[in-house]
């Protein structure tokens, strides 16, 4: 009979497992790595014109009218977009002042002085035309959120993570 017998002394268990663990009590650069699934989830949609789930954004005015693409004309809502991680979580963001009136959408109403009924907005369209208006709406167009090709990406993120502490 031939036997082999391999034990976890053998196998340096003990100091790999140590090792792993001493990785895992911060996370803070699996946080990070998630952050950036995150970030480019949210580039991607950019790109296409669409929000989380892949439900596409209304085209603006000014992308039908005068071309280019919707919420990129000076691709500062697209470039600000940061991670911030610690050991215990991920989040992405923007500080751009407008950036909530496009993630959820807006009703923009003159601000008038006093109860003046014929207050309007007034506007330069890229073409020169200046037109007045009583309101305006932006529909929400999401690039911020969470979606199914989001959680699959983040869970390859964390085994490929945790292959790399154990390997």
């Amino acid at each position: 009979m031939v036997t082999l017998t391999v034990s976890l002394d053998s196998l340096d268990f003990d100091n790999a497992i140590a090792n792993g663990l001493r990785q895992l009590s911060d996370l803070t650069p699996l946080m990070q790595n998630i952050g950036t699934v995150l970030e480019t989830s949210v580039s991607e949609r950019f790109e296409k014109g669409e929000g989380p789930g892949g439900i596409a954004w209304p085209i603006s005015h000014r992308a039908r009218e005068f071309g280019g693409k919707t919420l990129v004309d000076s691709t500062r809502l697209r470039d600000s977009i940061v991670t911030e991680a610690d050991s215990q979580s991920a989040r992405i963001g923007t500080n751009v002042p407008y950036a909530p009136t496009h993630q959820f959408g807006a009703f923009i109403e003159p601000k008038a002085a006093g109860d003046d009924a014929t207050a309007k907005l007034a506007f330069t369209l890229p073409n020169g035309q200046f037109i007045m208006v009583d309101q305006v709406e932006i529909p929400a167009r999401p690039f911020l959120g969470f979606d199914d090709k989001d959680e699959t990406d983040i869970v390859d993120t964390v085994e490929a993570y945790l292959r790399e502490v154990f390997a």
